[in-house]
């Protein structure tokens, strides 16, 4: 195992800097995060003060190296684009929102920039994807230390790699792009994530990301398939269905199952609050941090719980346009190469379904920067970048 994981950190050497100072940002966020009243989100302690000096030192760090990915930005525009737009959104949300509307913009375009550097300056394309992994079982490794530092497993942040994880370690055993022996220890790590996190929207969307897994053969996504995989499913939860029941929601009561555990009355607010500002909401961030829901509902929290509502009450319809473009893309870049029996959008498919449908019970995209997000932003930097051009590779070798 330590030989694998020499194999994997080895090509990383030379990106020493840029990954500590990612590093540094979830670690901050994580095992040295300190819990902030609500209403004080734009006030600046000393976490909020490391977050902003390491955006200045990346931002400044990356300002020499812009040229050199001005290709992967042009791939990456169907992203990068709404959090343009979501940085010009102080303009409505008022010159006082800067700090939060302007700034949590610019920390994950920086941050995004930032990972795309470390995998442009990576050699192969097994090695980017190889990267995609260790990031996501880094993350994954620090909830872990959480976890046993605390004692506290459930969690709706972490689960969500773990499972994007777990299909994309399947998917490459599947279509032979490592094997088994040396991501043994990927797969310990995402397992265990899957099963303390105890996280029913994960569970859920593991599940569906598994019937598209299922479903798919090195010719795409199968129809055919697809209705035999639906029915063996079906015959499966027939059989044990009380056992999936306990696993998927838990000891959770029914009532909390149909309202999802208290989310579906906070949705309810959000999207009152957002009648009020439809066309371009009420600026990034400041939709989402709770004034706008409290009038409607007898608590408010930090974040919509839903990747869509974050979209929709921060940056309004022309915002969740943008977005809905964004995840229209690269669903087809991935139906499109795994067409072309591309190993790469095979394996990637099923994995950012059952992410994005997990993200609609924590934005990790869509809303602002967490300790989650990075490889998130290396899994979208993949497959926008990097599926075509090893398509184009192995058809000039063929």
């Amino acid at each position: 195992m330590l030989s694998d994981i020499k194999t994997e950190l080895k090509p990383l050497k030379k990106q020493k800097l840029f990954l500590a100072l990612m590093i540094v940002c979830i670690l901050r966020k994580t095992l040295f995060n300190r819990a902030r009243d609500m209403d004080a989100y734009s006030s600046v302690d000393a976490s909020a003060s490391v977050a902003i000096l390491m955006t200045i030192i990346l931002g400044a760090l990356l300002l020499a190296k812009m040229g050199k990915i001005k290709q992967e930005i042009r791939y990456n525009s169907p992203f990068l684009l709404y959090y343009y737009f979501a940085a010009i959104s102080v303009l409505w949300a008022g010159w006082q929102s800067l700090a939060v509307a302007g700034y949590k913009a610019v920390e994950v375009i920086v941050s995004f920039f930032a990972v795309m550097y470390i995998m442009h300056c990576l050699k192969t394309i097994k090695e980017r994807f190889s990267f995609v992994i260790v990031s996501l079982t880094f993350c994954n490794v620090v909830y872990l230390i959480m976890f046993l530092r605390s004692g506290l497993g459930h969690d709706n942040a972490f689960p969500l790699l773990a499972i994007t994880e777990m299909l994309l370690l399947l998917g490459g055993v599947r279509y032979k792009l490592f094997q088994s022996k040396h991501v043994k220890h990927h797969f310990v790590v995402s397992a265990l994530t899957i099963i303390l996190g105890t996280s029913t929207a994960s569970w859920m969307s593991l599940i569906i990301g598994l019937f598209f897994f299922f479903s798919t053969s090195r010719k795409g996504i199968n129809l055919g398939l697809a209705l035999v995989v639906a029915v063996a499913f079906y015959g499966a939860y027939q059989l044990w269905g009380d056992i999936i029941y306990s696993i998927v929601f838990g000891h959770k009561s029914q009532e909390m199952i149909e309202s999802g555990s208290g989310r579906r009355e906070l949705w309810e607010a959000y999207i009152e609050g957002w009648k009020d500002s439809p066309l371009v909401g009420y600026g990034f961030i400041v939709g989402e941090k709770g004034a706008i829901a409290s009038r409607y509902i007898a608590f408010a929290t930090n974040t919509a719980h839903n990747m869509m509502i974050s979209v929709l009450v921060n940056t309004g319809l022309i915002g969740l346009f943008i977005w809905l473009y964004f995840l229209w893309k690269q669903c087809w870049i991935c139906w499109k190469y795994s067409l072309r029996k591309n190993p790469y959008a095979l394996t990637c498919f099923p994995a950012i379904i059952a992410m994005f449908v997990n993200a609609n019970s924590f934005p990790v995209i869509g809303s602002e920067w967490s300790p989650v997000s990075p490889p998130i932003y290396a899994l979208i930097i993949f497959i926008f970048v990097y599926i075509k051009q090893d398509t184009i590779i192995n058809s000039i070798r063929r």
